[in-house]
This record gives C-alpha cells, sequence and structure tokens, in this order.
C-alpha cells in the first residue's frame, strides 16, 4: 500500500485538528504573571507524527497580532522573526521535544491578553494549537502603618499605606487581632499611577482605643493570593513627641545651671588657691634673703690673722 505525501499532509492536518479541540480547554484559567517578572505560556504538541521530519513554521500571536514567527526545516531552526520587543523566547529543540511553550520576559501590566499557538506545514494551512489567558498583576509594598494618639481612651487615628501594587487590593482592619472595626470608621482612599496604571491605597481608621490596643492593617492582592499586615502597639503621637521635647528641655536648662555653677566655684577656688600661693611665695622670699646676708659675712679677726704672702 502506497501513500502519497498529499495524503500524508492530510492525515497531519486531522491531526493538528484533533490536537486543537484538546488544547482549546487550556484556556479555562489564566495564568497569573508578575510585573517585571517572567512567565512561561505552555503549549506541548502531542500528536503521533514526528514533526522532525517536517518543514513547518509556527507561530505565537497575541490576539491577532504575531509577536513571534520560527520556520523550521528537519527539525532545525531556519529562520526566526521575533516582534514583541524582544521579550518572548521559544526553545530550539521544540520540534523534537514538542514543547513549544513561550517564555515572556519583563511583564508589563498590557501584556494581559489571550495569546494563541499556531502550527503550518509547508503548503498547508495553518491549525491552532493552544491557547493561553495571560493576566497580570504588581506585588504591593509591605504597608506603612501611622498611630496618632489622643488621650488615653480617646479617638485615636491609624493611617495605612501601601503602593505600587495591581489590581486594586482589598483592605481590612483588626483590632487586638480578632475583632473587626465597624466599615464608619474607615474611610479608603485609592488613586492609579498615570504613567503605570499601579495603585497607591491610604486607609485611615478613627477609633476610640486605649493606648495598649493592638491595632492591624491587612492589604489582600486576591489575584496573587498575598497577604500583607502591619500592626501597631503603645503611644505613638505627635503628643508624646511633645512631652518628649519638654522634658529634654528641662533636663537640658538643669544641666547648663549645674555646669555654671560648677565653673564659678571652680573659677573661685582657683583665685583663692593663687592668693595663698602668692602670700606664701613673698614670706619665704624674706627668709631666703636673710640666710644670704649670713652667708657673706666674714670673720675679721680671723682674716687678719692669716699670714702675708707676696703675690
Amino acid at each position: 500500500m502506497t501513500i502519497s505525501l498529499s495524503d500524508d499532509r492530510d492525515m497531519f492536518g486531522a491531526l493538528l485538528l484533533a490536537i486543537t479541540s484538546v488544547a482549546s480547554v487550556q484556556a479555562a484559567e489564566c495564568i497569573v504573571g508578575v510585573i517585571g517578572d517572567r512567565v512561561l505560556l505552555p503549549c506541548v504538541y502531542n500528536g503521533l507524527k514526528n514533526l522532525t521530519s517536517f518543514h513547518i513554521s509556527t507561530e505565537w500571536r497575541r490576539g491577532m497580532q504575531i509577536i513571534h514567527t520560527t520556520v523550521w526545516i528537519e527539525g532545525q531552526v531556519d529562520n526566526q522573526n521575533v516582534s514583541h520587543s524582544i521579550r518572548t523566547t521559544v526553545s530550539s529543540l521544540a520540534p523534537k521535544t514538542g514543547d513549544f511553550s513561550m517564555e515572556l520576559h519583563d511583564i508589563h501590566l498590557s501584556d494581559t491578553h489571550n495569546y494563541s499557538f499556531h502550527l503550518k506545514p509547508h503548503g498547508e494551512k495553518s491549525s491552532s494549537l493552544c491557547t493561553v489567558c495571560l493576566t497580570v498583576a504588581g506585588h504591593f509594598s509591605h504597608p506603612t502603618l501611622l498611630r496618632q494618639n489622643g488621650v488615653d481612651g480617646g479617638e485615636t487615628r491609624l493611617f495605612c499605606s501601601s503602593r505600587g501594587g495591581f489590581p486594586a487590593p482589598s483592605i481590612s482592619w483588626l483590632v487586638n487581632h480578632t475583632q473587626s472595626p465597624p466599615e464608619t470608621l474607615v474611610k479608603t482612599y485609592m488613586n492609579v499611577l498615570p504613567q503605570s496604571e499601579l495603585y497607591n491605597i491610604t486607609s485611615v481608621l478613627s477609633i476610640n482605643i486605649s493606648a495598649d490596643t493592638a491595632v492591624t492593617c491587612v492589604i489582600e492582592n486576591n489575584l496573587l493570593n498575598e497577604t500583607l499586615t502591619a500592626t501597631s502597639v503603645g503611644v505613638r503621637s505627635s503628643t508624646s513627641v511633645v512631652r518628649l521635647s519638654e522634658h529634654m528641655w528641662a533636663f537640658s536648662a538643669a544641666l547648663c545651671v549645674a555646669v555654671f555653677f560648677l565653673v564659678a566655684a571652680s573659677l573661685g577656688f582657683q583665685k583663692k588657691w593663687d592668693r595663698d600661693r602668692k602670700r606664701k611665695q613673698h614670706r619665704y622670699g624674706d627668709d631666703s634673703s636673710s640666710e644670704g646676708t649670713d652667708m657673706i659675712v666674714f670673720d675679721l679677726e680671723q682674716w687678719a690673722s692669716l699670714p702675708e704672702t707676696d703675690v
């Protein structure tokens, strides 16, 4: 039995159509990529044909836009065209392994889209083997929690801020790690950065609590299944800073007064010590002069009795 080349191509096309019906299921769930990272868009050929025996071309499309094209001759890359800012990669061993997955580098928010992989035998129509949904998310910064206290047991305001994430997160508060305050006590502000379309978020909680009450801010990015928390315990407010400044001023003033008296006492002692030293020097100076006079007194009688000598 002889099989013509056209029959072989028809069988190959039928196999591609069968694979297409199975591969379309892959689009049921979206792959989540993180801004700035890389993501793998999977596509594996599970057909019976050995692709290294054919002259084929493959395409990855973003919607209707072709972003990565490769021509293969007997399993070897003959030509490759990357038109997506050189951020895509397909393995050069794809026809041998059947793995035509595309790696997308340095993900942008605009990369959120449906992607499809198409395989075309030479001289035949192309068939879509895989469809992949990609959605993009961004990590939020760790929340910053500031606490402004009034009178102990009175109204306390807490400010929780996080930035640079996507999509818009959900934010909640916990008092003493378990209790959720009423929503009427919370005001949340959110803005979108014009250049990147990322979100900055600030939430304000105004509540009557004691100074030692623990308050936690919770930020959730459901797309990344990511939860960030920050907890504040104790009094941290502008009032406590002002009181601390007053105490430091009083201590500094007292220290300056003490130093002044020490310096004054030291100067007085120095002057008294100098006066006493001069007085002693003056008295001792008179005694020494008399002693010097005694040293030069001669005994005239003894001197006269000395024998005379010729010079």
